[in-house]
């Protein structure tokens, strides 16, 4: 399936204007730009902006963001197996905190 940038900012929750940053500091390239100008994204663009949203959830600058994900040994799975665990660690102590209050 392919996104317009709007479609893609819509399901992802980012502005397009955030997309089109991405773009031009080579974050997140689209899959090609159609004969109206427009950029277009694939499924593999969908995949690596929800592993830049997951790192930005992080607090990891898009600088490291960047070197991370062109890393050689950059493997998806195992980033997404650190998200959860993670995620899982920010949800426990936001539980602790509930708890608390």
């Amino acid at each position: 399936m392919e996104y317009t940038i709007r479609k893609l900012g819509q399901l992802a929750g980012v502005s397009t204007r955030t997309l089109r940053y991405y773009d031009e500091v080579g974050l997140l390239k689209p899959a090609r730009i159609n004969s109206s100008g427009y950029r277009i994204y694939n499924q593999n663009q969908v995949d690596l902006l929800q592993q830049i949203l997951f790192y930005r959830e992080l607090g990891v600058s898009l600088e490291e963001i960047k070197k991370i994900l062109s890393s050689p040994s950059f493997n998806k799975l195992e980033a997404l197996k650190e998200h959860r665990e993670k995620l899982i660690t920010q949800r426990e102590q936001l539980d602790l905190l509930i708890t608390t209050v």
